[in-house]
């Protein structure tokens, strides 16, 4: 075999499921910077005289909105895919967006990501349960654990974004938050130690 075509036979080229792993782990990254920036902005601003924390969250908030459209999409794209074949998926994802876009004159920005969080959230939510009912689902492992885990990671980012989005201020806020933060550490014990373990 000559040195110029082993490379072509050893490249990979990037998958769907590989490319939303990608994608979603540069926007959570990117998430996570951010926060860490606005850590070191509010210690090394909250001294001066004219600091207001109103204006500080309204800057934050306009920052993150970029990343949280994002991982929306990335959702939207990510979970349909256990039940929905490729072509079948793009038109889903399609009729997510054109809803979400209706939305808009109605309930604003914020309303129209909550409407379509709501929606994957209860989607998931059905992926879950048939997961733990066995049924033959579109995964890129096998096992109960990883199944369940990873529905359950993907349920609590879900419900962690639509928390973020819809739920600043309202009484409902701290409790949600907790139930997806519980999601996402039972998520991350299945798939990546229990899984690991059979």
């Amino acid at each position: 075999m000559s040195a110029t075509t082993q490379p072509g036979r050893t490249r990979r080229a990037v998958g769907w499921d590989l490319a939303l792993v990608l994608l979603t782990a540069a926007t959570l990254a990117a998430f996570g910077a951010l926060a860490l920036w606005g850590m070191f902005y509010y210690k090394s601003h909250a001294a001066h005289p004219d600091w207001s924390v109103p204006a500080f969250q309204e800057m934050m908030n306009r920052l993150a909105a970029p990343f949280v459209v994002l991982l929306i999409i990335w959702l939207v794209l990510c979970i349909p895919k256990r039940l929905f074949s490729k072509r079948v998926l793009i038109g889903y994802s399609a009729g997510m967006t054109a809803l979400g876009l209706a939305a808009l004159p109605y309930g604003g920005a914020r309303f129209a990501l909550g409407l379509v969080l709501g929606l994957s959230a209860l989607l998931q939510t059905a992926i879950l349960a048939l997961a733990l009912a066995g049924a033959r689902l579109r995964f890129a492992g096998h096992g109960l654990a990883l199944r369940a885990g990873s529905s359950l990671l993907h349920l609590g980012i879900v419900l962690f974004t639509f928390d973020l989005v819809s739920l600043q201020g309202s009484p409902w806020h701290i409790p949600l938050f907790w139930v997806a933060t519980g999601l996402l550490t039972a998520g991350c014990i299945l798939t990546f130690y229990l899984a690991k373990q059979r």
